[in-house]
């Protein structure tokens, strides 16, 4: 059995052909759970014209508004679902048939390698489609020049999973079942895959199993022809907006250290993640001096660049 996780909320447009991908899976032992957030267009009713064609695999759960975005409701269902193994699924995408297939299949491989005690995290590649599920990329890896073997060392300035991409199994699923500081983790599939970097393991499966829509076609943020003479505070409102995520990266490694404390005891990872989450307390020589001495490098040559011009 694979439990499927979704967040709606005023998901009309796009939900109806997600659903049907799910429907459609080669692997068809799963149950979806879904957490609606308040959703006041027809979300609510293509849920249940779809759980009509598929009886007792679809639930629904009203969402608390109160809840910290897409992040606290998937924390929510993380901790309040059954099952061995988990999907995250997004609104608006479309599953290729043997998604669920091939995740599990990868999944079984490392649970028989090294036990279904060990936290694990299976991730894969992924199509990039545009709104009418037109080809952008045949490869996201490829596309975002991202790296397909995870280390500690830059996963914990760069999170090279996607979301929607996620199986995680019963083993790492406990670690959500506390209190979580919410408001510090990036993503759920960001705090899963350090979960399943520092206690267990982490699987890829090396090609596409989902088109994922990309709602900003624009490469660019701003037209450097345009606005040349807006180029400086462009630039200097990039920088802000860079140091902004990389502190945002250390708080979450700050707080993924005190939330696991105990477990953290004798864990060989233990000084990175201490040394990284105080990192935002010091100045940019400082910073850099922890790069390059520790090798935490965001992926690709321009990321570098930036990271060492900007601290």
């Amino acid at each position: 059995m694979v439990t499927i996780l979704l967040a709606t909320c005023n998901a009309e447009t796009y939900l109806k052909a997600q659903l049907e991908s799910i429907g459609a899976q080669s692997y068809e032992n799963w149950n979806l759970v879904i957490g609606d957030n308040n959703s006041t267009d027809q979300t609510l009713n293509i849920i249940q014209n779809f759980g009509e064609k598929h009886p007792g695999q679809v639930s629904v759960v009203s969402m608390n508004s109160e809840l910290d975005g897409v992040v606290g409701v998937f924390v929510h269902l993380i901790q309040d679902s059954h099952g061995p193994y988990f999907m995250f699924c997004d609104q608006d995408d479309v599953w290729k048939p043997d998604k669920i297939y091939l995740s599990l299949q990868k999944m079984e491989a490392l649970e028989e390698r090294y036990g279904k005690g060990t936290p694990i995290l299976v991730h894969s590649d992924l199509s990039v489609v545009n709104e009418n599920l037109e080809m952008i990329a045949e490869s996201y890896f490829q596309y975002a020049n991202i790296p397909k073997r995870i280390s500690l060392n830059q996963l914990v300035i760069q999170n090279s999973t996607v979301d929607c991409t996620i199986m995680i199994n019963r083993s790492l699923q406990n670690f959500f079942l506390q209190s979580l500081p919410v408001n510090k983790i990036l993503s759920h599939g960001y705090w899963s895959a350090l979960i399943a970097r520092v206690f267990g393991k982490i699987g890829f499966v090396n090609e596409p199993t989902m088109y994922h829509r990309r709602h900003d076609e624009d490469e660019s943020s701003y037209d450097l022809l345009g606005n040349i003479k807006q180029l400086p505070q462009q630039i200097r409102g990039q920088k802000a907006d860079y140091h902004r995520k990389v502190i945002q990266t250390m708080e979450q490694v700050q707080a993924f250290t005190s939330t696991y404390k105990d477990e953290l005891k004798g864990n060989q990872e233990i000084d990175l993640l201490k040394s990284y989450g105080d990192l935002y307390y010091k100045g940019k020589v400082r910073r850099i001096f922890f790069y390059r001495n520790h090798k935490v490098w965001k992926e690709g040559n321009l990321r570098k660049v930036i990271q060492w011009l900007w601290g």
